[in-house]
């Protein structure tokens, strides 16, 4: 059994059956939806010595000309064929918005905790919800500076290993 990846290009409804397990209840016909783009695995069937549909999950039939098979290529070799030996690792790109927003909710959290605390333990005097906003402030903007030194360390020390 060997199973191949193939990309649906059409919607396609394909029938599967489902068993109720109750005696006096027949078996039901369902349709599952499967969309454009999606990646499936599945067994390719023959039928009179001429590829016929994708077997998938051993229960649904999807038609081949539903489907393109995918074909994957080993980024490490070259144009012509040959490997070239050395493997680069993939480095994927940070996300660096979403990173300030977080260092931001969670200084911020920090700073209303710290805010919570001080008030507790008498030291800012009545509680008050002006208290929980400036901590909230100061805490987001120390996070992000925070985070902005950080990166600035990271990128030092990578050109001090160059």
């Amino acid at each position: 059994m060997a199973l191949k990846s193939y990309i649906v290009i059409s919607d396609i409804r394909t029938p599967y059956v489902q068993g109720t397990g109750v005696p006096h209840r027949p078996q039901e016909v369902r349709f599952k939806l499967i969309r454009k783009g999606e990646i499936i695995k599945g067994e390719l069937k023959h039928a009179n010595n001429k590829p016929a549909f994708v077997l998938v999950n051993g229960a649904l039939v999807v038609p081949l000309s539903a489907v393109k098979e995918l074909v994957t290529k080993d980024v490490s070799s070259g144009a012509d064929g040959s490997t070239t030996g050395e493997k680069k690792p993939i480095k994927l790109p940070s996300i660096n918005k979403i990173k300030y927003i977080d260092a931001l909710i969670v200084g911020a959290l920090v700073g209303v905790g710290g805010a919570y605390l001080s008030e507790k333990q008498g030291w800012l005097g009545e509680p008050d919800k002006k208290n929980k906003l400036y901590g909230a402030l100061i805490g987001g903007a120390v996070a992000l500076y925070g985070l902005y030194r950080y990166k600035a360390y990271l990128k030092e020390k990578s050109k001090e290993k160059e």
